[in-house]
């Protein structure tokens, strides 16, 4: 798993990828990795379970956040920065995925459900912040901020970081700009506590 990851860090396609390739990385051999994966798109799965138990222990910990006292801008700012440092840790993962999801509906269920779950913990984490107990225009508004930083994220994979402006946009100025763009739509969205 960790040899799939690192050839796929390094730019590599899944598709372009081949068994003897990954165990060649791995140091292992052909046997061994059939004894462990009934082929390469099982590996894959394989790879996008363990990305989605980490996100949904993310996800939970959202959710210890709930009547604390951490201010509302903290929290995003919180989570714009977990998002950008996972997709760039994980950015050939990521990628990889990202393309499988968009032909197989496995892939994509897997993906919606852990987007439903980070909302979830989400609003959990925000709900204090927010006057009234509308918590369905809550709900509708962080669904709308996750679309727009993770669609920002899925952007930035496809295009492997080639800016429309032809500007290279650093982590933290991507941290700073999805931030203050989540903010101002949140803090326009809802009614929030002062």
């Amino acid at each position: 798993m960790a040899a799939a990851e690192r050839l796929l860090s390094r730019g590599r396609a899944w598709v372009e990828l081949s068994v003897a390739e990954l165990v060649a990385e791995a140091d292992a051999s052909v046997g061994a990795f059939y004894n462990r994966f009934r082929d390469k798109d099982a590996l894959l799965h394989v790879l996008q379970l363990e990305l989605y138990a980490q996100g949904a222990a993310t996800a939970a910990r959202a959710h210890e956040l709930a009547g604390s006292a951490v201010p509302f801008e903290a929290m995003v700012g919180a989570f714009v920065s977990v998002a950008v440092a996972s997709y760039r840790e994980q950015r050939g993962l990521r990628r990889a995925l990202l393309v499988e999801m968009c032909t197989n509906p496995v892939f994509r269920e897997r993906a919606i459900e852990l987007s439903r779950l980070t909302c979830v913990g989400l609003v959990a984490a925000l709900a204090n912040h927010v006057k009234g107990k509308d918590t369905e225009r809550l709900a509708t508004a962080i669904d709308v901020a996750h679309r727009f930083v993770y669609g920002t994220l899925d952007q930035i994979l496809l295009y492997d970081d080639q800016a429309p402006t032809g500007r290279k946009i650093s982590d933290p100025q991507l941290v700073e700009e999805l931030t203050s763009a989540c903010l101002g739509y949140l803090e326009r969205s809802l009614p929030l506590r002062a």
